[in-house]
């Protein structure tokens, strides 16, 4: 019977060895305050957008010729009907359809 051993990383302390690796896929993002208007609904929340990307950017993200983001993620939403204006409701999170979206624009109190 052949045995194996497996070499593992010396524990330097400070967190797990996998917390010590860079994420090579981990992209810093920030916070952007927007308005999105849907056909039924006007919904003020915030999208999370590369540091000093575009909002256009982020919406027309690609990877590999193919749109793989199909749903934007948005927190603290606050959603308005569009016929009568009136509140809704309000959630953590919202993913909304990006074929939804009629037009979005940086909410005016943004930094």
């Amino acid at each position: 019977m052949t045995e194996f051993y497996l070499e593992l990383p010396e524990y330097k302390g400070g967190g797990t060895v996998e917390s010590e690796k860079k994420r090579p896929l981990h992209i810093d993002k920030e916070s952007l305050r927007v308005i999105i208007f849907t056909h039924h609904f006007k919904i003020i929340g915030d999208v999370f957008i590369p540091k000093s990307g575009r909002l256009t950017d982020f919406l027309n993200r690609t990877l590999g010729g193919e749109n793989t983001d199909i749903f934007v993620p948005v927190k603290n939403a606050e959603c308005f009907s569009i016929s009568d204006g009136q509140l809704k409701y309000i959630a953590d999170f919202v993913s909304l359809n990006k074929n939804q979206i009629h037009l979005i624009l940086p909410y005016k109190n943004n930094r």
